[in-house]
């Protein structure tokens, strides 16, 4: 019998650990990290119905398996990851470190990573994720984008998986790697939460102009983002 949706299921590792799981609603269950089993923490596995087992999921090409949730925001069914969707038109960059951007979901907003030098205390995470996950429109229960308020900036690897190389400059064209389901997409650089260990007053980020990661001055650098939740 093949769980449904929104179901749940106990696993037994060979050590005696139990864990209970959630099917999500395109079939894949994020295993948070037995001992034994399955090796790989954080592994997206899927159940197969002709076995009556958990297994590796089939692998998802760029660009497909997203959803446009309606809401503002994109589900990537690969990774179970879902995305801010950036709203307007791609123009001049706005500096949010001197000019109050209210809203957090305009494509052409820019922030700084630290204030300090190499804290996680810039505009990038006082301002951006406060505004996102809902925490200053005016009361104190009002919701995030999507309604939910656990947005975060991604992961460097994590911001990496919406580069879609049969997209834009990427694939010969123009305008930037990424699919369009994303909404509007600056094709410059993007803020991911990774300090750059080799130089700590700095951060990753990566070019959606070409899919590169480069490593930028967190309290200098003006940099795009796209907050997104899930994951971790």
């Amino acid at each position: 019998m093949q769980p449904a949706p929104g179901s749940g299921f106990v696993v037994t590792d060979k050590t005696g650990a139990t864990e209970r799981f959630r099917v999500n609603e395109n079939g894949q269950v994020i295993v948070p990290g037995l001992l034994a089993a399955p090796e790989v923490e954080n592994q997206p596995l899927c159940y197969n119905t002709a076995t009556g087992r958990l297994g590796s999921c089939s692998a998802v090409p760029p660009g497909t398996g997203l959803t446009d949730n309606g809401d503002g925001t994109v589900t990537d069914h690969a990774t179970g990851l879902t995305w801010e969707k950036k709203t307007g038109t791609v123009g001049s960059g706005v500096d949010c470190s001197t000019t109050t951007c209210s809203n957090p979901d305009d494509v052409n907003n820019a922030y700084k990573w630290s204030a300090s030098g190499t804290a996680p205390d810039g505009g990038l995470f006082t301002d951006f994720l406060v505004r996102v996950n809902g925490q200053l429109c005016g009361t104190s229960t009002c919701p995030g984008l999507g309604g939910h308020s656990d947005w975060r900036v991604p992961t460097l690897s994590e911001l990496q998986t919406i580069v879609d190389a049969t997209q834009g400059q990427c694939s010969g064209g123009s305008g930037p790697c990424i699919n369009p389901i994303f909404g509007p997409t600056v094709p410059l650089a993007y803020w991911s939460s990774a300090t750059d260990a080799g130089s700590p007053a700095s951060a990753w980020a990566v070019y959606f102009v070409n899919g590169d990661s480069v490593s930028s001055i967190k309290s200098i650098s003006i940099v795009y983002v796209r907050a997104v939740r899930g994951g971790l």
